[in-house]
């Protein structure tokens, strides 16, 4: 017997894998519960609802009991990827988190002004993104847990004040304590390699362009450091500028959004599905519903250079946008 699911309950079912707060899901799979119809064909998807949540209720006592410490080890991800600001001292870096999350953090003209990570949502059309302020990175002082969340994370800022001599060498000293904590930044072109390195994917944003000097110190970072990681500057006084950087970083995470259209249905573009680039078909069906991937006949698809609703098969390869109408057997 099919399990006849109501629209409410996928709807649900979606809240639950863009949440990673563990009480909420355990809210949502019992909201999921309540709607589903209690008949035969629902009684092998009732237990496994059940036992999610009964692991979902242990994991929460497990972390009850941790020390308040732990939470500093690892920060849970939300939205459409995990951004981290890496830099040296007074590199301007709680200024940005602060411009474009505004976020409660403090912004000081003293070094080690930050001591503990701190986290804000980035608002980028209709996404959000979160970034996270690290202390920083330095010869001096650097905590364990640092290189951990870093290892963790979708992309590394590094952020670099303009205004400083010998830019150059502060940056290259920076990827060296990375290097050193097994952590590599991945260069333009490059694969990554089958190691237990981390290599992540890094944007470098020089800031305080709105100061003196800063123009010298712009020629020496893209003639150093263009040709192998993307660029960019600007200061956090210009709200142009701080949307750039928020541009920037989705480009750096390398996802795209797929929106989902009921067949026979009008548009309605609500909060998309985040997928890597690179995704097909197949692996969006996967994500909107398990069961499509049985039961996907063929879909159409509308975007920006595409003819609306051509039929495309399995292994089309989804672009940034694009709307999707998925039709079962």
């Amino acid at each position: 017997m099919p399990a006849n699911l109501p629209p409410d309950y996928y709807a649900a079912e979606r809240r639950y894998r863009e949440t990673s707060d563990v009480s909420e899901k355990i809210k949502i799979l019992r909201e999921m519960l309540a709607i589903m119809p209690k008949h035969k064909g629902t009684e092998h998807l009732q237990g496994d609802l059940k036992r999610k949540i009964s692991k979902l209720q242990s994991q929460a006592k497990r972390k009850s009991v941790k020390s308040r410490g732990s939470s500093l080890y690892h920060i849970p991800k939300e939205g459409a990827g995990q951004a981290v600001l890496v830099g040296p001292p007074n590199s301007g870096k709680s200024s940005i988190l602060k411009a474009l999350t505004n976020a409660d953090t403090t912004v000081a003209d003293y070094p080690f002004s930050t001591f503990k990570p701190v986290q804000g949502m980035v608002n980028f059309e209709d996404i959000q993104i979160q970034l996270v302020d690290l202390p920083p990175v330095s010869s001096q002082f650097n905590e364990s847990w640092l290189f951990n969340i870093i290892r963790l994370s979708d992309l590394v800022v590094l952020v670099v004040d303009l205004t400083v001599d010998f830019l150059d060498i502060q940056l290259s000293e920076m990827m060296k304590i990375l290097n050193e904590n097994k952590i590599v930044l991945k260069r333009r072109g490059e694969k990554n390699p089958q190691s237990s390195i981390a290599v992540k994917s890094c944007l470098i944003f020089g800031t305080k362009q709105d100061l003196s000097g800063s123009e010298q110190g712009l020629s020496v970072l893209k003639s150093s450091f263009g040709g192998e990681f993307p660029v960019i500057s600007g200061s956090v006084k210009s709200a142009e500028d701080m949307e750039r950087v928020a541009e920037a970083i989705f480009k750096g995470l390398d996802v795209i959004r797929v929106y989902t259209k009921p067949p026979g249905k009008k548009f309605d573009l609500g909060r998309p599905y985040i997928l890597p680039a690179g995704s097909t078909l197949l692996n969006a069906a996967e994500v909107i519903h398990k069961e499509f991937v049985q039961t996907m006949k063929y879909a159409r698809i509308w975007g920006e250079d595409k003819y609306s609703g051509q039929r495309v098969d399995r292994e089309y390869i989804l672009q940034d946008r694009d709307v999707i109408e998925i039709h079962t057997r």
